[in-house]
């Protein structure tokens, strides 16, 4: 009897143990269940949707222009020099003079050579007679034929040492060859102007190019009369290539291009200028926003809209200028481009497209709601 009690007590515990093991086991699942439930309904309350701009591409003309630098000059100089060593009697206009061709500028002394050309002159006309005498005795048969050769050649020799006389004469008034104004002023009168010396400069303001040194690489896109872009204190002048050196000058390796700048621009001798060249133009391409590309080793890529998805996009770059680039592989026309909000991106984001408002997200806008 004993024993029958003591196996009930036994089995009422295992009972009472399954019992509770199984509300224990219960609890626990319905937490689990809970636990993930409450998971994915955070999974989608957090799952971001980024605001972004897109640009829909299209085709367009692309020009590369290059700028070079360089000094502005006047095409027409004269350098007033003398052909011997003299003393200045008077220069005539001074720094900033305007000058017209023919006018004389700077008189030199000419009391010897006065003297020069008075001795000249009489020695010719002696050999004049003289020759004129013989060869009246020559034609009475009074003298040879070669004698009457010999006075002539005298005589004309006398007569080239009176023109070279009166030249030099000549010479002692220096005269300007252009019109324009006086650049420069190198002596004083009273001085001594030593041969070749520069006395005077003239320029001509109203015809004025520009020396423009250009690279190797840019040497052979330009051409005698191509069209050029002058830059000067925020004006823009149109310019055109006159002349183009083949030998790059020593040193620096760059070419001197001679520019013809247009008539009354302005434009001083001596000014600074830049000089903007087209260098290369291509039709139908495609030009992005240079910001927008993104860098990552040695790739280039970009976020296009796929529908609600943001796609990453390899292309590869050419050339580019003030904030814009052109693509020339990895684009076409119709992409649209994401050009805002890309710089939070992956690939595969939910996006919605040009918003104004970048980083908000569902969980935000159920929040305020």
């Amino acid at each position: 009897m004993l024993k029958f009690f003591t196996r009930i007590r036994i089995l009422l515990w295992v009972l009472a143990l399954v019992g509770v093991g199984f509300l224990v086991s219960t609890q626990v699942r319905a937490k689990l269940a809970q636990a993930a439930a409450n998971l994915r309904s955070l999974e989608t309350q957090t799952e971001t949707v980024y605001p972004v701009e897109t640009e829909i591409l299209k085709t367009t003309n692309w020009e590369t222009w290059r700028s070079y630098y360089g000094q502005a000059k006047s095409a027409h100089t004269q350098n007033i020099t003398t052909y011997e060593r003299e003393i200045v009697r008077s220069v005539n206009v001074d720094v900033g003079s305007p000058v017209k061709a023919g006018q004389t500028l700077i008189t030199l002394q000419v009391a010897a050579r006065g003297a020069q050309v008075q001795s000249g002159k009489t020695a010719y006309d002696e050999a004049v007679l003289n020759y004129n005498r013989l060869k009246q005795l020559n034609a009475k048969g009074g003298i040879s034929k070669s004698e009457v050769d010999a006075a002539y050649s005298r005589m004309k020799t006398a007569e080239a040492a009176l023109k070279s006389t009166q030249s030099s004469l000549q010479r002692t008034s220096l005269k300007a060859s252009i019109n324009g104004i006086v650049a420069a002023r190198n002596v004083e009168p009273g001085e001594i102007a030593e041969a070749g010396a520069v006395l005077l400069s003239i320029v001509d303001p109203k015809t004025m190019e520009a020396q423009l040194m250009v690279s190797k690489k840019d040497i052979m896109k330009i051409n005698a009369g191509t069209t050029v872009e002058i830059r000067v204190d925020g004006q823009t002048h149109n310019g055109w290539v006159k002349r183009i050196s083949p030998e790059a000058q020593p040193g620096s390796g760059l070419y001197p291009v001679i520019v013809g700048l247009p008539e009354n621009s302005g434009i001083l001798p001596g000014t600074y200028v830049e000089g903007r060249f087209k260098v290369s133009s291509q039709q139908n391409v495609v030009v992005i926003p240079s910001n927008v590309v993104i860098y990552r080793g040695n790739t280039q890529s970009v976020y296009v809209a796929d529908g609600g998805k943001a796609k990453l996009t390899a292309i590869t770059t050419g050339e580019g200028r003030e904030g814009r680039v052109v693509v020339t592989s990895g684009l076409k026309p119709g992409d649209a481009l994401i050009t805002s909000g890309n710089r939070v991106l992956y690939d595969g984001a939910e996006i919605i497209r040009n918003a104004s408002v970048a980083g908000r997200s569902t969980a935000d806008e159920a929040n305020e709601g």
